[in-house]
């Protein structure tokens, strides 16, 4: 079994995960490697992960690798469950013998030992703890690469393959899915912590990233919104607090964290009051209901995007969560990812408003390329559909239960 895949629980409900994801972690090195250890207690340096083997044996061979300072030359096996080495009879499979490390994604308790058909026990080292992101976004990552080669993936002719009208609800079921869980991961943030503390937490969270949610994660826990703006948190110190943590490859320099750390200390000091700020401008919104329909069942889709932006002002609101919120600090489509990711499921989940329509027919904020290419592909966007966030909400859900 090369490429088994599991149903993983991630943040916002159950997604799809595949073996090979894990696999590609490994292969990138993309987990921390700073002093590494194994299960056993050896230090680990890998200084090869080995050849990627797509056939029948061991998921990587001849990998180089130090091991308490010993260099080894070896096989490497990749699982989600330690147990799935006696499941997939790796141990009485002579072409294992050479395997010397046993990469586990999620630890066991106890700890199940496995062992070669020679009687060897290779070393171990479990992989969630190591793991800077969320497995959904690798799953994601992973998910989008496929649609860089839409002719050879049948489940993406299978959806081609339909009428239109059906191609959109699907992607409006699964937008549906994703909003509900979107409110409930808000709601029960709002049970533990203060309007200001989530819109805190959160507004830092979605600046960082997928790749870097985590520190800002914790620098959000440990300062404050005084901190920001009274410069006890300085963005410099903050950034180095976190060295080490940072995952800064490939990232534009708009997109930096000390950047965007930058740009949270400058609204929080023009603004100290932002979630309240906030709050108002969610409190002034009044939900027609016309979204709400499209995602109703037994109804026809009665309403364009382009006809409720228009009809609820969605061009003034943003400009006014851009200057009277946020301080004209970040970019518009940032911006638009921040008010989707977080303040219009923030905002429901308080009941300040039912934003469900907003969330659906919101301006996309930031997209992957290949997403966008394949919802236009698609014909899911018009001039009357502009590109949306519940467009692009469902076609991730799509992506991730492919």
């Amino acid at each position: 079994m090369k490429n088994e895949v599991q149903e993983i629980q991630g943040l916002y409900g159950p997604f799809s995960l595949s073996e090979r994801v894990l696999q590609k972690i490994w292969l990138r090195g993309d987990f921390d490697q700073t002093e590494l250890k194994t299960v056993g207690g050896r230090s680990l340096r890998v200084l090869d992960p080995g050849r990627w083997n797509l056939l029948e044996g061991p998921d990587f061979l001849e990998a180089r690798l130090e091991l308490g300072g010993e260099l080894v030359v070896g096989d490497v096996e990749v699982h989600f469950d330690a147990e799935d080495w006696h499941l997939h009879g790796h141990g009485v499979n002579p072409n294992f013998n050479d395997v010397r490390l046993h990469v586990v994604l999620y630890a066991n308790e106890p700890e199940l030992r496995v062992q070669t058909e020679r009687g060897l026990q290779p070393e171990v080292i479990y992989l969630m703890p190591l793991l800077e992101r969320d497995l959904e976004d690798y799953a994601v990552e992973d998910a989008l690469l496929e649609l860089e080669q839409v002719e050879e993936r049948e489940w993406i002719l299978q959806f081609m393959q339909q009428p239109l009208q059906q191609r959109r609800a699907i992607l409006e079921s699964g937008a549906r899915t994703r909003w509900m869980r979107k409110v409930d991961f808000a709601a029960k943030r709002l049970s533990g912590a203060s309007w200001d503390e989530a819109c805190h937490q959160y507004c830092l969270e979605v600046l960082g990233y997928a790749r870097n949610r985590a520190p800002m994660s914790r620098l959000a826990l440990c300062y404050t919104i005084d901190d920001f703006a009274t410069e006890r948190a300085d963005a410099l110190q903050l950034f180095e607090e976190e060295m080490g943590a940072w995952r800064l490859s490939g990232l534009r320099p708009a997109n930096h964290p000390k950047y965007r750390l930058q740009q949270y200390a400058t609204i929080c000091r023009q603004h100290r009051d932002w979630p309240e700020r906030l709050r108002h401008v969610l409190s002034v919104i009044s939900d027609t209901g016309a979204g709400a329909a499209a995602w109703d069942e037994s109804q026809e889709l009665n309403i364009s995007g382009a006809t409720f932006r228009q009809r609820q002002g969605i061009t003034p609101l943003i400009e006014r969560f851009s200057q009277y919120v946020f301080s004209n600090a970040i970019s518009s489509k940032r911006l638009n990812t921040l008010i989707c990711d977080a303040v219009l499921p923030l905002g429901h989940a308080a009941g300040i408003a039912d934003l469900t329509s907003y969330w659906q027919h919101w301006p996309a904020g930031d997209a992957p390329d290949a997403l966008y290419r394949f919802l236009k592909q698609a014909q899911i966007m018009s001039r009357s559909n502009p590109f949306s966030n519940g467009q692009l909400q469902g076609g991730l859900h799509l992506l991730m239960h492919r």
